[in-house]
């Protein structure tokens, strides 16, 4: 004798996967909302002339900016560090700053509607010598607030066009007191 289900026992059976898979997607963390806060912010390097199109350019001039895009709403900073990245040098840091990318939510993400802020740079490569051809070889890192998980970004770089300056030593001026007669 075989079993047949009733209709009303596949409904049943139905609703029971449906709600089974919506409480397994709320306890894994699954999120249904638009902007998951989170490690979901991108940064590109754009160089003269400057826009707000995502674009990443690996090779700028000597005045560049550091573009945020898509990061989380609130009181949200990023720390950010230039070294040098051999073959130009050893991995001397440039510059820090901190930029402040908590402006609005998330949406938008890597689009243009979605940058939160640009900063525009100018590295001392004092010490440093460019490549022959490529000009300074930079390693960006950001680390960025709000973020889960990772909260580290990096970029590797070109600057060129800088003029390269040495290290001087300190002079030091001798006054010679006026002998008899001067």
């Amino acid at each position: 004798m075989s079993k047949r289900m009733s209709k009303h026992g596949w409904i049943v059976t139905i609703a029971g996967l449906v709600t089974g898979i919506a409480l397994f997607g709320i306890s894994t963390g699954a999120s249904a909302g638009p902007n998951p806060r989170g490690n979901n912010g991108t940064i590109k390097v754009d160089g003269v002339p400057f826009d707000d199109h995502p674009g990443n350019e690996p090779h700028v001039g000597c005045t560049f900016q550091i573009d945020f895009y898509g990061y989380d709403f609130g009181q949200l900073f990023a720390d950010v560090t230039f070294k040098a990245q051999r073959p130009t040098g050893p991995a001397k840091v440039l510059l820090t700053d901190t930029v402040f990318i908590g402006e609005d939510d998330n949406s938008g993400g890597g689009s243009q509607a979605g940058l939160d802020a640009s900063e525009t740079y100018t590295l001392d490569f004092t010490g440093i010598q460019p490549h022959p051809k490529q000009g300074f070889h930079v390693y960006l890192t950001v680390n960025a607030d709000g973020s889960k998980g990772a909260d580290v970004k990096h970029k590797v770089f070109w600057v060129s066009g800088c003029v390269a300056t040495t290290e001087t030593p300190p002079t030091t001026t001798t006054t010679v007191p006026p002998g008899p007669g001067d």
